[in-house]
């Protein structure tokens, strides 16, 4: 590190405990050095007290040509997003980032333009063709705070695992049933996770007939986190004819899913003589969890007729 940039930094941080404000801060802010910029940013983070002037200049920092300047203007915006004050000239400051090169860039705008409600269905819709998946993963995460179904099942057929993943969670982070169709068309997915992320979601959905007897079949998936997923959505379930695929689940050879087929039966051991005998047996489970469950449920209901 230069003198210089030692004295313009070290100048900076005397500055903090005087709040300085944008104006005072603007020549740090637009310093050649692209290491007194970022400094610039942390202060004013720390400082300001009119954020309706601040915010903007964390906006337009996305542009910055110094990749260690952009960083810190995408972490901040993230940090700050209680006390930023959107307006006009933050939200063109975003806007203009989301053509950026950089994905990581895309992502803090869009994140940004979501979490502060300056943007809608229409354009997230949009952000669904970038070509990176971080950028449609963010865009998934702004449809689920508008409960926008239609979006989320467009993103479940993403290319992407990881954005089909998070469409499925989104829709169950909704909790609207009508999301049950998308989550249902989900369940011959080529990648085990999503599979399982969709059934996961039917138990904040709710779980139809249909989706039940998805769920029942899915018990048999080679993957021991689509068998997990499926008990889970049964948990959600009225329908009399899990119970027996449950009690079968509750001996699956993988302890997640004898722990999520025990939780799924605790509700229905008033009803089944038969999941008094299975919870019976899941005390002796060699998974702590899976017994603990077993004795709650066998406490909360006790046998009067033993």
């Amino acid at each position: 590190m230069s003198a210089a940039q030692s004295g313009r930094i070290l100048a900076l941080l005397e500055l903090v405990d005087e709040a300085p404000e944008v104006e005072e801060l603007a020549s740090y802010l637009a310093d050649p050095d692209p290491e007194v910029r970022r400094t610039a940013l942390s202060v004013l983070s720390e400082a300001a007290d009119d954020w309706k002037e601040a915010s903007p200049v964390f906006a337009a920092a996305l542009l910055d040509a110094d990749a260690a300047v952009r960083d810190r203007a995408a972490d901040l915006l993230r940090e700050l997003r209680e006390v930023i004050e959107p307006s006009p000239e933050f939200e063109s400051g975003l806007r203009a980032a989301l053509d950026h090169s950089e994905a990581a860039i895309r992502v803090a705008a869009i994140g940004a333009l979501w979490r502060h409600r300056l943007t809608g269905a229409a354009e997230l819709g949009s952000i669904l063709r970038d070509p990176d998946e971080r950028a449609r993963r963010e865009a998934v995460l702004g449809m689920v705070s508008l409960d926008d179904l239609d979006g989320l099942a467009a993103a479940s057929g993403d290319p992407s695992p990881w954005v089909r993943i998070a469409a499925a969670r989104g829709i169950g982070a909704v909790g609207d049933p009508r999301g049950i169709a998308t989550l249902t068309r989900m369940h011959d997915d080529d990648d085990p996770l999503v599979r399982a992320a969709s059934l996961a979601a039917l138990a904040q959905t709710g779980c139809t007939d249909d989706a039940a007897g998805l769920a029942v079949r899915a018990l048999d998936d080679p993957s021991w986190e689509v068998r997990q997923a499926a008990a889970t959505a049964l948990a959600a379930s009225n329908v009399s004819a899990t119970v027996d695929p449950l009690i079968t689940a509750s001996t699956d050879p993988n302890l997640d899913v004898r722990k999520a087929a025990v939780k799924a039966l605790m509700p229905r051991l008033a009803g089944h003589p038969h999941v008094r005998e299975a919870l019976l047996r899941a005390q002796g489970d060699v998974d702590a969890d899976v017994r603990a469950f077993a004795r709650i449920a066998l406490e909360d209901h006790p046998d009067h007729h033993a």
